[in-house]
Formats: C-alpha cells, structure tokens, sequence
C-alpha cells in the first residue's frame, strides 16, 4: 500500500514510533529510539511494532541484530510530517511543460488496462460522440453532479439530486449554497456536452466553463479569470503559482497537449490531474479537473467518468502524492476503481435505449428506400456495399462505410412487422432475410 495511505492506519504504537524517528535525522538502534520515547513498550512489543512498519514500507533497517539502525523511508517522512512545518513545495511548469503528449503517460499503465477490460467486458462498442451523449445525457448529468459536490462536501443525496437536476426541486433544510453547486455542475456538464462535435476545449472554452461551474460561488469578477492571487491548499505542502502569464500559459498548454493525446483514457487523466495541479482558477479547479476529464472519454464514445463510488481517501491523498512528487499510482487505483463499477450501467443504458446514429437521423428517408429495395430484390449482406456506392455516392468514404453496416443491421434485424416502413410485405423481409442467411 502507498505509504500516504499506510501513515493514516497506524496504532498508537506505531504512531509514537513514528514521531520518535521524525525527530531522529539519522538512522538510530532500537535501544536509542525507545530511549527517546516518552512511554516506550517492552523490547518485545518494540520489535513487532518496528517489523510491522519495515513490512508496509515505511521503516528500512540498516545491518543485523544489535547492530542494525533504523530510519524512515523518504516517502513515510515526507508524508508523517505535518504539511505546515514542511519545506514547501513550489509549482514545477515542467510538470506541464514537459509532458511529451503520446510519449509522456501520467496514467499507469495497469490503471489504464484496468479502464479498457472494464468496457470490453462490459461489452461496450464505441458510438460517434453525439450518438453516444444522448443515450447517456440524462444519467451522466445526475450522476457526476452528485458526485463531483459530494468530493467537496455537499450533502444532497443522489435521489435529491435527481429530483433537482430534473424537476428543479431542491430539498428542504440544504444550504442554498449547495443547492447551486448541484445546478451549476448541470449548467457545465450540459455546455460540454453540446460541444462534442466541435473542437476540442481550448483556454477560452473551459473559462467559460469555469463561469457556470462556479456562478454565485465567486465573486464575479473571478468567474473564468485566470488567477493572479495566491492559493494555499490544505494538507499539502504544495504551492501552486501565481504568476498570471504562467498560469495563463500553463492552461494552454495543457488543454492543446490533451487534445494531441491519441488514447482518450491518458487524455482524461491528464485534464483531471493537470487543472488540479494547475489551480489555474481561483476555486473549483479539481471541479473543473473532473469536469474536463470526461470530454475525451465522450469524444471516443467511451463511458464517461461520473466518480461515482469513489473512495475519497485515495483520491485526495492520490492528488497531494502527485502535487508533492509527481506520483500518479494512489490517484490512477482510485479512479480505474470508479470507472469499474460505473462502466456496465453506461454501457447498458446505451444498449437498452438503442440510440440512433447521426446518420441514420439524417438519412432516413434514403435509407428507408434502400432497405425497400434490398427486400424486394432480396439483396444479400454481400451486395450491400454495391448498393451504398450507387445510392449513397454523395456521402464520403466513411459515411458510406459507416451506412454499409447499418442497412446490414437493421435488414438482418428487421421484423416482419416493420414491413410497412419500407413499403414491401412480411413475406418480402422473411424471404430475403432467409435466403440471406443460407447464403
């Protein structure tokens, strides 16, 4: 386990042990550790306490018996210690700077097969980014609502969140306060959605953004400005700039690489961790941060990223590990955990609602005619694409590919009771389906 995580499940024996060698630089002997110990346990508890942190990673014992010393690991010190006596740590823009996009992966690699198996287990095959939007819309906008306001603390419920998403019932004795953050997760889920068929989210579009995210939270003059005070966060010896011009740069930067990224789960990972280090905004950059990193899950008609089910702990320990030293592992368990268990509803949410293709809307009458045509000359599978480059010349290469399998699809599929929808008889769809598939 991460020693971030370990440090919050100690004993009080551990934690006194602990204490005693954040005071000791050095490596030292148990007898001198137990010697600087207000209450020291007997030798014997001594040893087991000692052999328990040296097993989850965050003791090293140096030599054998009397002999050997003791010291923290770098990670157990730089973690133990409280964040206000640490030595702070500055913005890096190299961190940003240096990310070679396709080169560079900031989602470990076994986080990132976790992602990919949960949708190919699911079943899940990709759709075009405004097919796939639609069939989630409804869902998505409730689910990461909540669960983005519940990360900072907002106490609606998810049913009471559904009730105000969709009915604009807010429920009785919430803080109007939270009330807002829940429309206001709606409001900028709702614009990302709809620019899923345009360009890819540059500095003035996530600003924008920014301005719904955080309405009536902020000042208004705050709202989609990128920063020019100083922030602190807690728990963290982190602090990030606040240099206007390199924040400015830094969000630019960050936004075009993402976009450059070919495999949309290292894509996602990048925005989410990026913005969140980035504290570009004033308030709400891990909101943005959440937000963000579903637009190129969506764009490659993936299930998107809600955070439902998330463990908290990991995530925000996950986000200090890499503010701190740039360590993702922590963070990329934590989220390859959400998207498991989210994935099959999204999937199933899809294959239930059978939402059409854009060209399938956008062409149905022509397409009603071919399949009229295929039934009555009882055209097989074989002959589909020769159809589609005589009827649908006009549409490009991969729109005619794309229109192959769907005539393909919906003739194999088609019940005799549809007949009427292309203007041939039951028996035209049974006998052409029939001697297709003896074919």
């Amino acid at each position: 386990m991460h020693a971030i995580l370990e440090i919050r499940n100690l004993t009080s024996q551990e934690r006194a042990v602990m204490d005693a060698l954040l005071r000791s630089p050095d490596p030292v002997s148990q007898r001198e550790l137990m010697s600087r110990m207000r209450d020291a346990p007997s030798q014997a508890t001594m040893s087991r306490v000692m052999s328990g942190l040296i097993g989850r990673g965050l003791l090293i014992k140096e030599g054998e018996t009397r002999g050997a010393r003791f010291s923290l690991t770098q990670d157990a010190r730089r973690v133990a210690s409280d964040p206000r006596r640490r030595t702070p740590i500055p913005y890096d823009p190299d961190r940003i700077g240096g990310y070679v996009p396709n080169q560079t992966h900031w989602l470990p690699g076994e986080a990132a097969a976790r992602m990919r198996d949960a949708v190919e287990q699911a079943g899940g095959q990709r759709l075009d980014a405004s097919t796939y939007s639609r069939a989630i819309a409804e869902r998505f906008l409730i689910d990461l609502s909540w669960a983005s306001s519940n990360l900072e603390g907002n106490t609606y419920d998810h049913l009471s969140t559904e009730m105000l998403i969709k009915y604009g019932e807010s429920a009785s004795g919430r803080d109007l306060l939270e009330t807002a953050m829940i429309l206001n997760h709606k409001a900028a889920i709702s614009l990302m959605m709809e620019g899923l068929d345009g360009a890819f989210p540059d500095a003035g579009s996530v600003q924008r953004r920014h301005v719904l995210m955080m309405r009536d939270l902020l000042d208004p003059a705050d709202l989609g400005t990128v920063r020019r005070n100083a922030v602190q966060i807690s728990a963290t010896s982190y602090r990030p700039s606040s240099d206007y011009v390199l924040l400015t740069a830094g969000l630019s930067d960050l936004l075009a690489k993402a976009g450059q990224v070919e495999d949309p789960f290292e894509a996602s990972f990048l925005l989410l961790t990026g913005l969140s280090y980035l504290q570009a905004f004033g308030d709400g950059n891990k909101r943005m941060g959440r937000l963000l990193s579903n637009e190129p899950l969506l764009r490659a008609g993936l299930p998107p990223l809600s955070f439902i089910g998330i463990d908290k702990t990991p995530y925000i320990l996950g986000l200090i590990d890499f503010y701190e030293v740039g360590s993702t592992g922590l963070l990329g368990e934590a989220i390859a955990g959400s998207y498991e268990i989210t994935v099959p509803d999204y999937i199933q949410a899809v294959t239930v609602q059978r939402v059409p293709h854009g060209l399938e809307l956008r062409e149905r009458g022509r397409i009603a005619a071919a399949l009229g045509r295929m039934f009555r000359d009882r055209t097989p599978d074989a002959g589909i694409p020769g159809l589609v480059d005589e009827v649908f010349g006009d549409l490009n290469k991969a729109d005619r590919g794309k229109m192959a399998e769907i005539l393909t699809d919906t003739a194999d599929r088609a019940s005799p009771a549809s007949a009427f929808l292309y203007g041939v008889t039951e028996a035209d769809i049974k006998e052409r389906n029939a001697a297709n598939r003896g074919a």
